[in-house]
C-alpha cells in the first residue's frame, strides 16, 4: 500500500527561492533549502553584453562562466545568430564560454534606442550560476546574471556619469526580454540641461517600447559631458518580468578625478525595486594607500521620495567609529554619491553600515589607481546585497582571464548573537569545506573576532589565481552577503556572490500551505499563499502587513534519502516573483516504478524564504498469484471442473484485496472466495486468500488448439491490479465404424480386408481394443495396421487393415465386434460376416504359375487374361464355390491372346483351364 506523511515547519526563514529545473521529464529534483539558497542559481538565464569602450578597440576576451553543484546539461542559444550550443557541465567545475569558441564580439550591444535581437539564453536541467565578463585592453568588468524567474516588472536604472575625455564614454542601461513584453521607460537622472541620450532623448521623456522574445533595448548618454549627465534613477516598468543591466563604457572613479589614471568598464545586472532593502554593510576593498585617497566609492539610489539615509564606518579590527555620512534624497529615483570629487580624499573605509527609512539600492565602486596609488586595482562596480537578502549558502565563480593575478572574497556575516551556540554557528560557515574562521588564506583577525558594533561579522579571503567554482555553506543559522573581485596591473572586475532577491515590499512570515489528494503514492498537491493580513492588502502597504509573496520553489531536501519519486510541475515550469508570483501552485509527486518502494522528503518555499517540509513514503505492494495460468484442460460438454487460485501478500506491509472479478464471466465463475462489494480483505505479510474457480463446458470446441475458452481473473488490490489467465476447452471424441464382409469362401480359405473407423467428434479418439470376435472364424492379422492402441484425430477416418476370415466348416458366420475407445458414439459396433462352402472344382496339384502361360488380372468385376497358351489347352472356365460354371471362354492357342470375360457378381471364384492331362486353377475374388 502507499502512504504519505506530512511534516510542516512554520515560519522557517530559510532563504531559498532559487528556481529549480522542474520540467516534466525530470526524474528527481536535487536541491536543498540549506545546501543552495542563492538566487544567483537557476535553470534559465537571459542576458546581454553591454558595450565596453568605443569601437574599434583591442579586445582581451568576452567570456561567460557557468558552474553548478551538479552534473548537468546546458544549452546556450544566440538569438542574433539563431545558433544553439550544448554542453555537459561537471559538478563544481567552471565552464568558460569564450569569444575564442562559443561567443563572438558581435554579441556586444551597440545599437541604442532600438530593439535588437541580441539576447543570449542559457538553459539547464539543474541549477547553474552564471557570470559574464567583457574585457578590452585595460578595461574590464563583469556581472552576476540573475535567473529569469527572479526578474521583476519595475526597475530603477543604476549606472554612472558620462565621461567626456579622450573619447565620449557614456553610461546607461540595457533591457532584456525573455517573452513578448511592453516596456515603459521614464528617463530620469542628472544633467538634464547639460546633455541628452545618444539618440537625442531628454530626461523627463517617457518612451514605450514593445520587445519580442530575445530582443534587447539599450539607452545611454551622448558622452558629451563629464560628471554631469547620468541616467541613474530612470524608471523602467513592464507588463512582464524583464532583466536590466546597468553599465558604463569606461570611466575613472570618481568620475571627476583629475588626471585619473585607471579608467575601466562598469556593469552590473540590477535587482528589481521589490528586492531593495534598508540595511547594507560593506568591507573596504584591499588596496594600498600610497596617496591621499582612502576607501571606496558609493552611490545610494532612493526608491521613494524623501528617503533619509545614514552611513557609519568603523575600523575593521578595533570597531572604532571612523566617520559618519548621511542625508535626504528628495525625489524618487534620486541618488547621492560618496564621493564625487576632483582630487584624492577620504571616502567611506573600513567596515561600513548603511541604513535608510525607505528601500535603497547601494552601489559600490572601486576607485581608479591614481586615487590611492595602487596600480593593481581599477574601477568596477558591485551591486551590494542588503542584509534582508543575505543567504545561508551560495555558489560563485571567479574570472578565468589570466590578467587577474589574484582574487579576493569579502563576506559580511550575520549570526544571532543571543544564540548560546553562537560560536558553533560561526564555525559552521565553510568555503569549499574549509571553515572560514580558520581558513589559511583569511585576513586576520579570525571571523570569530570581527564582530562590529551593528552585531555583524566580516571575513576577507584571498582566493589565489586559480579560477574554480566555490561553494559557501553554513548550518542555516548563519547568513551572509558578499562580493568577489579580481585584479591585475591597472585592471579589475567585481561582482556579488549571492542575493536571495526576495520581494521585500511587505512582510511574509507564513510558510506555504499544502493540500493534497490521491493515493498509492501518486499525489496531486496544491501549495497556497492566501493569508494576507489584511485581505485584500492595503495600498500603500505598512511594514506590519502580512502579504503573501507566492510560491518560489519546490524541491527535495538533500541528504534525506529521496528515491523513486518524480516531481511534475503542473501550474508552470517556473516560479516568477513579484506580481506574477503564483499564490496557488499545483504539482504532483509520482512514483517512478510502482513495483519498488519510494520516498521523498521535499520542501515548498515562498519568495520570503518561509519553508514547508513535506514527505511521501510509498511501500510497494508485492503479490503472488498461483497458478498464474489456470489450466482446466479438457472437459465434456455440460460438465464442470473446479480449481483453486491462491493470492499471497508477499510485501512487507499489510495490504488489501478490494475486488475479485472475471473479465467475461461466461464459461467461468467464482465459486467461493468472492469479495463482497464495499468490503476488502486485509492480508498480513505472507498471508494467503484462496478463490475457487468453476469451469462449465457450455460450448463444444471446433478446434482443440485454436478454439478454446478464455477469461481473466482480475484482482483489485490497494494500489493496483493482479490477474490470472483462465483456460479451458470443451470437447468430446466420437466414433463411427464400418462393417466387414468376407463373402463366401472355400474351406480354410483365408480372406483379409479393412474396416473404417471415423472420428466425427471434437476431441482425439483413442482406440484401445476390439472385442466380440473371439472364438470365431474372424481374427486380427499379425500385420494389423495400425497397431492397437492408436488415435484418430477429430474429423479423421482411418482404415484398420488386415481383419481376416478363415472358415473351417461350411456355413455363414456373423459377429458384432465392439471397437473399444473413449468415443461417445454414434456407432462403435462393426458387423463382421463371412460364409464357407465345401463344393469346389477339382484341381490339379500344379499351381497356376507352373502350368499357365497366361497373366491373370482382376479389373473391377472383370477377369482379364493375357499371354500365349500351349497347344491342346481347353476352354477357360470360371466356377463359383459350388462348382458350377458361371463363365467360359475358348482360348486361342499358339499365340498371344487377350481375353476379357463378362462381368461377374462380387464374390469368390475359381478360374481353371487346361487339357485332360494337365489342368490349372486359381482362386480369385471379385470385389464389390
Amino acid at each position: 500500500m502507499r502512504t504519505i506523511r506530512l511534516y510542516i515547519t512554520l515560519a522557517l526563514s530559510i532563504a531559498v527561492g532559487t528556481q529549480f529545473f522542474s520540467a516534466r521529464a525530470t526524474a528527481q529534483i536535487i536541491k536543498n533549502p540549506v545546501a543552495i539558497q542563492s538566487n544567483a542559481s537557476g535553470t534559465e538565464f537571459f542576458l546581454a553584453i553591454p558595450p565596453s569602450e568605443i569601437l574599434p578597440y583591442p579586445v582581451e576576451g568576452l567570456e561567460i562562466y557557468v558552474s553548478s553543484q551538479f552534473n548537468t546539461d546546458v544549452e546556450l542559444y544566440d538569438y542574433a545568430a539563431d545558433k544553439t550550443t550544448r554542453f555537459t557541465l561537471a559538478a563544481n567545475a567552471v565552464k568558460t564560454l569564450s569569444d575564442k569558441r562559443e561567443l563572438n564580439w558581435s554579441m556586444e550591444v551597440r545599437d541604442a534606442e532600438t530593439p535588437v535581437r541580441k539576447a543570449i539564453r542559457l538553459r539547464s536541467d539543474k541549477p547553474i550560476s552564471v557570470n559574464v565578463i567583457n574585457s578590452k585592453a585595460l578595461t574590464t568588468d563583469g556581472f552576476m546574471a540573475i535567473p529569469t524567474m527572479k526578474w521583476g516588472t519595475e526597475y530603477l536604472a543604476a549606472s554612472y556619469y558620462d565621461m567626456k575625455e579622450t573619447k565620449s564614454w557614456a553610461g546607461g542601461f540595457i533591457i532584456v526580454a525573455s517573452e513578448p513584453t511592453e516596456v515603459a521607460i521614464e528617463l530620469r537622472g542628472a544633467g538634464a540641461a547639460a546633455a541628452k541620450t545618444s539618440e537625442g532623448m531628454q530626461l523627463g521623456t517617457t518612451v514605450k517600447v514593445t520587445l519580442a522574445k530575445g530582443e534587447v533595448y539599450m539607452v545611454h548618454g551622448d558622452g558629451t559631458t563629464r560628471g554631469q549627465f547620468d541616467l541613474t534613477g530612470s524608471r523602467i516598468t513592464a507588463n512582464n518580468p524583464i532583466g536590466v543591466i546597468g553599465f558604463h563604457m569606461r570611466t575613472t572613479m570618481p568620475n571627476l578625478l583629475i588626471n585619473g589614471n585607471g579608467r575601466n568598464h562598469l556593469c552590473e545586472m540590477l535587482p528589481p525595486v521589490s528586492a531593495w532593502g534598508k540595511k547594507y554593510s560593506t568591507i573596504e576593498l584591499n588596496r594600498k594607500r600610497l596617496l591621499a585617497g582612502r576607501g571606496d566609492i558609493f552611490r545610494v539610489v532612493a526608491k521613494e521620495a524623501n528617503t533619509r539615509w545614514t552611513c557609519k564606518y568603523y575600523d575593521k579590527t578595533s570597531g572604532k567609529l571612523l566617520g559618519e555620512r548621511g542625508g535626504v534624497i528628495p525625489t524618487a529615483g534620486g541618488f547621492a554619491d560618496e564621493v564625487q570629487t576632483t582630487t584624492s580624499t577620504a571616502s567611506v573605509e573600513g567596515f561600513s553600515t548603511w541604513e535608510a527609512n525607505k528601500p535603497i539600492l547601494l552601489m559600490m565602486y572601486s576607485a581608479s589607481s591614481s586615487w590611492d596609488g595602487d596600480q593593481i586595482l581599477d574601477p568596477f562596480m558591485v551591486c551590494l546585497s542588503p542584509q534582508e537578502q543575505f543567504v545561508s549558502s551560495a555558489q560563485f565563480q571567479t574570472a578565468t582571464q589570466q590578467q587577474f593575478s589574484a582574487h579576493t572574497l569579502n563576506l559580511v556575516v550575520y549570526a544571532d548573537t543571543a544564540d548560546p551556540n553562537l560560536i558553533e554557528n560561526l564555525k559552521s560557515l565553510k568555503i569549499d569545506g574549509t571553515p572560514v574562521w580558520s581558513h589559511p588564506d583569511a585576513e586576520k583577525p579570525s571571523l570569530l573576532f570581527t564582530r562590529m558594533p551593528n552585531g555583524l561579522y566580516w571575513a576577507s579571503l584571498r582566493l589565489g589565481a586559480t579560477a574554480t567554482a566555490r561553494t559557501i555553506q553554513s548550518n542555516g543559522r548563519v547568513k551572509f552577503g558578499g562580493y568577489v573581485y579580481g585584479y591585475g596591473p591597472v585592471d579589475a572586475y567585481g561582482w556579488p556572490i549571492s542575493s536571495a532577491l526576495r520581494d521585500l515590499t511587505s512582510i511574509d512570515t507564513m510558510p506555504p500551505v499544502i493540500k493534497r489528494e490521491g493515493s498509492c503514492g501518486d499525489y496531486t498537491l496544491e501549495a497556497t499563499e492566501l493569508r494576507n493580513l489584511p485581505n485584500p492588502p492595503r495600498s500603500p502597504r505598512r511594514d506590519t502587513d502580512q502579504v503573501e509573496t507566492g510560491i518560489a520553489a519546490i524541491d527535495t531536501v538533500d541528504g534525506r534519502n529521496s528515491f523513486n519519486y518524480r516531481l511534475v510541475l503542473v501550474t508552470d515550469q517556473k516560479f516568477p516573483s513579484g506580481p506574477a508570483a503564483y499564490k496557488r501552485f499545483t504539482y504532483t509527486w509520482e512514483v517512478v516504478d510502482p513495483k519498488k518502494d519510494a520516498r521523498v522528503v521535499y520542501f515548498v518555499a515562498d519568495h520570503a524564504g518561509n519553508v514547508t517540509i513535506d514527505s511521501c513514503i510509498y511501500n510497494a505492494e508485492s503479490w503472488s498469484i498461483s497458478p498464474a495460468t489456470v489450466l482446466f484442460g479438457t472437459i465434456r460438454p455440460e460438465m464442470t471442473a473446479s480449481l483453486r487460485v491462491a493470492i499471497t501478500n508477499t510485501g512487507r506491509a499489510v495490504a488489501s484485496l478490494k475486488n475479485a472479478a472475471l473479465s467475461v464471466g461466461d464459461f467461468f465463475a467464482i465459486d467461493s472466495g468472492a469479495i463482497r462489494s464495499g468490503t476488502e480483505i486485509r492480508l498480513a505479510p505472507q498471508e494467503t486468500w484462496t478463490l475457487v474457480i468453476r469451469y462449465h463446458g457450455k460450448r463444444e470446441t471446433t478446434n482443440l488448439r485454436t478454439d478454446r475458452d478464455y477469461d481473466a481473473l482480475l484482482i483489485t488490490t490497494s494500489c493496483g491490479q493482479i490477474s490470472a489467465v483462465l483456460n479451458g476447452v470443451t470437447a468430446i471424441p466420437r466414433i463411427m465404424v464400418g462393417d466387414f464382409d468376407a463373402g463366401t469362401r472355400g474351406l480354410n480359405e483365408k480372406y483379409c480386408g479393412p474396416i473404417s473407423i471415423e472420428n466425427p467428434g471434437s476431441d482425439t479418439l483413442f482406440v484401445t481394443g476390439l472385442k466380440g470376435f473371439e472364438g470365431s472364424a474372424f481374427s486380427l492379422s499379425d500385420t494389423l495396421n495400425p497397431t492397437i492402441p492408436f488415435t484418430v484425430a477429430p474429423g479423421q477416418t482411418i482404415q484398420l487393415r488386415n481383419i481376416c476370415f478363415v472358415g473351417s466348416k461350411e456355413g455363414a458366420e456373423v459377429r458384432d465386434v465392439v471397437i473399444v475407445s473413449n468415443g461417445a458414439g454414434p456407432d462403435s459396433v462393426s458387423t463382421w460376416k463371412g460364409a464357407t462352402n465345401s463344393t469346389s472344382v477339382e484341381l490339379t496339384p500344379e499351381s497356376w504359375s507352373t502350368c499357365s502361360g497366361l497373366e491373370l488380372k482382376i479389373a473391377g468385376r472383370l477377369v482379364v487374361l493375357n499371354g500365349a497358351l500351349e497347344d491342346g489347352s481347353g476352354p477357360l472356365t470360371i466356377h463359383d464355390l459350388r462348382g458350377q460354371v458361371v463363365a467360359s471362354q475358348d482360348l486361342i492357342e499358339n499365340g498371344r491372346t487377350s481375353l476379357t470375360l463378362g462381368p461377374l457378381t462380387p464374390g469368390a471364384y475359381v478360374v481353371a483351364f487346361g487339357s485332360s492331362e494337365k489342368r490349372c486353377s486359381k482362386s480369385i475374388v471379385i470385389a464389390p
